[in-house]
């Protein structure tokens, strides 16, 4: 597939998928590193529509030449735990964004923050909500890691995919850390 989107850089972006308990995972990079990971997808036009609106760029369907970042997504996707090593490119977030995402990286498999927490860690700690709104626009699931973000009193609170899948994430990464399925809170 070779269709012309519109982008603020002229350049080409691969993309390549694959299916997993939750339904089809896109995952798209460019030059710079991977731009974006997106599921659940049921069509390719699906993940096409929602990651390429008003850009205008090369876009090529190539899973091999996403081999590596795909495979390490499937291990993840089976309930193991992983290194998440490969290139992110963070240029479409804001400053604002790309210092949340930044901190959400750092939150450890298998366990919660709040985003009363993130807030506070990145320096702003009235902009939980701000926190969210990023959260929200994050390119990179589960790379980065924003279904680990809950609510101050432990309540799983947005997600740009659904409840029903960050509920789903968190409860997969508890049973890879803890094998009795408890969940540290």
């Amino acid at each position: 597939m070779g269709t012309k989107v519109r982008v603020n850089n002229p350049e080409i972006i691969y993309f390549g998928s694959f299916f997993t308990a939750i339904g089809h995972v896109y995952i798209a990079k460019n030059a710079r590193g991977v731009c974006r990971i997106s599921f659940p997808h049921t069509t390719e036009e699906n993940f096409l529509d929602s990651f390429l609106k008003g850009t205008l760029v090369k876009i090529q369907k190539n899973d091999s030449l996403l081999k590596a970042e795909i495979d390490i997504l499937k291990e993840y996707f089976k309930g193991k735990r992983v290194n998440f090593n490969f290139p992110l490119d963070l240029s479409e977030g804001t400053a604002f964004q790309q210092k949340v995402w930044r901190k959400l990286r750092e939150i450890p498999y298998g366990e919660r923050r709040s985003y009363k927490w993130v807030a506070e860690q990145i320096g702003h700690p009235l902009a939980a909500r701000a926190v969210g709104l990023a959260n929200n626009k994050n390119p990179f699931p589960p790379v980065v890691p924003c279904h680990r973000v809950v609510g101050s009193d432990g309540s799983l609170t947005g997600y740009a995919f659904g409840i029903h899948i960050k509920k789903y994430l968190l409860e997969m990464e508890c049973k890879a850390v803890y094998d009795s399925g408890f969940c540290k809170q």
